[in-house]
């Protein structure tokens, strides 16, 4: 009976950021109120409350959703157990702009994170957005010092602008596809963008551009 109740308080957990994530795609952060929310849901504004204090804390927990296996992906790419930081690195940025033009939800997400509204929440937003941006750069930068070590960087190659720059090319494709997606392709584009940044550090023969990523291992 107790693992049926978890069970349950986690398929209720998962329903109200399923429902909040489409409120908050549809009508936008500021106009999307709990109850909306619980509506969408199918549960009662207590149900929402009893996981819930409030719409902010809904907001971090969908963002963070997604947020954090793309971080912990990040991770791994300059782990010392491995000497492919580059192919690792390239693998978790392509693997996720791929996985953003397949996946509906994770791509409503992004979107709902990069929209810009007037509301109480928008604060948290750009807060959450400033730490995942700093997060995410440092990891690719440790991911390249590594690669830097191994002597796959070009002579002369900053890591920490490197990092940057990787960094700003993936977000300009994913902004690209959300104002133009008949224009810019997250999966074709996104895959030629990351090489050609990344042929500008990388030493030749280090990665090959335009070849599908292997998947890092499973740990």
């Amino acid at each position: 009976m107790a693992r049926k109740t978890k069970e349950d308080t986690q398929a209720t957990y998962d329903g109200i950021l399923d429902a909040a994530e489409a409120c908050f795609h549809e009508h936008g952060v500021a106009r999307t109120t709990l109850e909306m929310i619980g509506a969408r849901a199918g549960y009662t504004r207590g149900a929402v409350y009893w996981h819930f204090k409030n719409k902010a804390e809904v907001l971090a927990a969908l963002i963070q959703r997604v947020h954090l296996p793309f971080m912990q992906e990040l991770e791994r790419t300059s782990t010392e157990e491995r000497s492919t930081p580059v192919l690792d690195l390239r693998s978790v940025l392509v693997g996720s702009l791929i996985d953003l033009a397949q996946d509906e939800r994770l791509r409503k997400t992004m979107e709902i994170m990069l929209r810009s509204d007037a509301s109480g929440e928008n604060k948290l937003l750009a807060d959450m957005q400033q730490e995942g941006f700093r997060d995410g750069q440092e990891r690719m930068a440790r991911a390249l010092r590594r690669a830097q070590q191994l002597g796959q960087l070009r002579d002369g190659a900053d890591p920490q602008i490197a990092a940057r720059m990787l960094h700003a090319t993936v977000l300009g494709v994913i902004h690209g596809a959300m104002v133009e997606p008949d224009m810019m392709d997250l999966q074709r584009d996104g895959m030629l963008a990351v090489d050609m940044t990344l042929a500008a550090y990388v030493k030749d023969g280090v990665f090959t551009p335009g070849a599908l990523p292997e998947p890092l291992p499973q740990v």
